[in-house]
């Protein structure tokens, strides 16, 4: 039996999960920097992220994951 992978979109500094995204805009509103938009009914992540973790946080569908530092 496969497992099914979730579809998460990868940005630089977070990763987004799409289909448990409600686009409730939490993490655009929450972001201290406005790194976070939503275009076309995609959260997109600009520059000037500091990692400060709120979208993933405050996010009530766990659908925002932010990359650890390498």
């Amino acid at each position: 039996m496969a497992i099914a992978s979730i579809p998460l979109v990868y940005y630089k500094n977070i990763a987004w999960n799409p289909l448990w995204c409600k686009r409730c805009l939490i993490c655009v509103e929450i972001c201290p920097k406005q790194t976070l938009v939503l275009r076309e009914d995609i959260i997109i992540e600009e520059e000037n992220c500091i990692r400060c973790t709120l979208c993933q946080r405050y996010c009530p569908d766990l659908a925002i994951e932010v990359i650890p530092r390498r």
